[in-house]
Order: structure tokens, then C-alpha cells, then sequence
């Protein structure tokens, strides 16, 4: 699959390739709609108070981009708080590139734009990633090299898609921290997960929810990692090789081996590693 604009910052975003126009304009603000690409699900209110103020002081120094709907209407791609400021304050016409663009396109520009501002809290991130996958037939090493991000961090933020509802919630909301969530997904039993995620919720750091979680690990788990430091650099080196999640556990004759993966592509993408195609 050969992937287009991977890697680069907005400013090289920006500057389109010649199989792509682009229009620099000054458009109203009803003639913009916000996308279904854009990846954010709120906006910090003092966050958003601060930029309008600074666009109250100095003006919206950098423009947003946009892509041609219909009938003189565009679809914001990025810089959705500078829009939203500027409709708060009552600005009529912003500054703004117009890119043609197909939905895989627009998606990945208001991804790069958003991460690489640090705009969206880690649940945003992953649904963003998860649409990347899931639409659009990205891998993970695709979205890595399009968002300036190793793997691993791409493969971390899309398990949290897999947590209970309530602790997603409290992630988007800021309730707990990615760390936080990080140590919740070593917790197996969902229930669990809820329960320590209330008492994190209640003000614990990530060091304890992390000393908590493990305290709910299996014990036989617990003791071999104890007792067996040659098990654990092994299972250390598996999991660096394989990109994913993996435990080792010993019995009085072999053992057992238990690889995790977070999707089909993830599972083909283990398989190839390994030496098998898949089927």
C-alpha cells in the first residue's frame, strides 16, 4: 500500500503537491462546517478562552484548511478551535487554504495537525487511529509514519479502545491520565479495571494505580517474575521483537506462551514477524 504525505508537518501539508489545488481566502464563517473527519470530541473552555483572547490581540495568524463541499460551503479539515474562537467572539471571515481532498486525506491532516499541537487527549487519538485502520486500511507502522510516532505508542493508545465504557469516558474527560489507563489494561478481569479506575478517578498517581493493578495480577504470574529473572529478559525480548503485549509462564514440565493482539491487521502484522503469511 503506498501511502501519501507520511511523516511531514503541517507547513509541509500546507505547501500541496501539484496533483493537488489549493487556494489561499478569506471565507465566511457560515460558509464552514466542521467534518466528520475531525478527530476531537471537545475543547477545554480555558483553553478555548485563551485563544480568543490572543485572536482578540493579534488576529488568527495562521489559517484554517478547508476542503470544497457544495454551493459555496467548505468542511473544516484543521484548526477547528481557531474556528470555534473565532465564531465565540463574533469574527465574521477567516483566513483559510482550500485543499481538495478525498476522506482519507482529510482525516490524516486534522490527525497530524491535532497531534503534532498536542491537541487531543489520548482517546481521541485512538478513535482517530482506530478510523485510520478501520476505513481507510492503514496499518499501524502507516499511522506511526504519518503522525512522527514509533509503533509501540500507536499499538498503547489503540488498547484503550478496548477498556470499559465508564474508564473511556473518564480518559476523554480528563478523569485519569493515558498513564493511568495504561496500567488499568494490565488488569484482565473488566470489573476489576472499573473498580481500580474509581479509585484512581479518586486521586491516585500513576505509580500507585500502577502498584494497585499489579497487586491484581495472577499470583503464579507474579511468582515466577519473582523467582525466574532469565523468564522476564526473555519475555522483554519477545515483546520488543513482536511489537505487542506477550507473557511467559513456566509450569514443572514447559510452559505456556500467550501473544496479544489488538486487531486482524495486528494479528497479520505478528504473523508476518514470526516467519508465517497468515493464510
Amino acid at each position: 500500500m503506498t501511502m501519501k504525505r507520511l511523516g511531514r508537518g503541517l507547513a509541509d501539508i500546507i505547501e500541496t503537491p501539484a496533483s493537488k489545488t489549493s487556494s489561499f481566502v478569506m471565507l465566511k464563517i457560515e460558509q464552514i462546517r466542521v467534518g466528520k473527519s475531525q478527530p476531537r470530541g471537545t475543547i477545554s473552555p480555558a483553553a478555548l478562552e485563551e485563544l480568543k483572547a490572543s485572536i482578540k490581540r493579534s488576529g488568527i495568524i495562521e489559517p484554517v484548511i478547508v476542503r470544497p463541499v457544495a454551493h459555496g460551503t467548505y468542511e473544516l479539515v484543521a484548526g477547528e478551535r481557531r474556528f470555534r474562537a473565532s465564531q465565540a467572539i463574533g469574527i465574521q471571515e477567516v483566513p483559510a487554504i482550500i485543499k481538495t481532498l478525498n476522506d482519507k486525506e482529510a482525516l490524516e491532516i486534522s490527525l497530524v495537525e491535532n497531534v503534532q499541537r498536542e491537541n487531543l487527549n489520548a482517546m481521541e487519538e485512538a478513535k482517530g487511529y482506530a478510523r485510520l485502520l478501520d476505513e481507510f486500511g492503514y496499518t499501524q507502522e502507516d499511522i506511526a509514519s504519518a503522525v512522527g510516532k514509533d509503533r509501540a505508542t500507536i499499538a498503547n493508545l489503540l488498547r484503550l479502545l478496548a477498556l470499559p465504557e465508564e474508564i473511556c469516558q473518564g480518559l476523554s474527560d480528563g478523569v485519569i491520565s493515558f498513564g493511568h489507563a495504561k496500567a488499568l489494561l494490565s488488569i484482565s478481569d473488566r470489573a476489576r479495571q472499573v473498580e481500580v479506575y474509581k479509585q484512581a478517578a479518586g486521586g491516585l498517581s500513576v505509580r500507585q494505580t500502577e502498584a494497585l493493578a499489579a497487586t491484581l495480577s495472577p499470583a503464579k504470574r507474579r511468582r515466577i517474575r519473582r523467582t525466574d529473572p532469565q523468564l522476564k529478559q526473555l519475555e522483554d525480548q519477545l515483546r520488543q521483537a513482536l511489537g505487542t503485549k506477550v507473557s511467559l509462564s513456566a509450569r514443572k514440565k514447559g510452559g505456556r506462551i500467550t501473544i496479544e493482539y489488538f486487531s486482524q491487521e495486528d494479528l497479520q502484522r505478528i504473523l508476518e514477524v514470526i516467519g508465517l503469511d497468515g493464510g
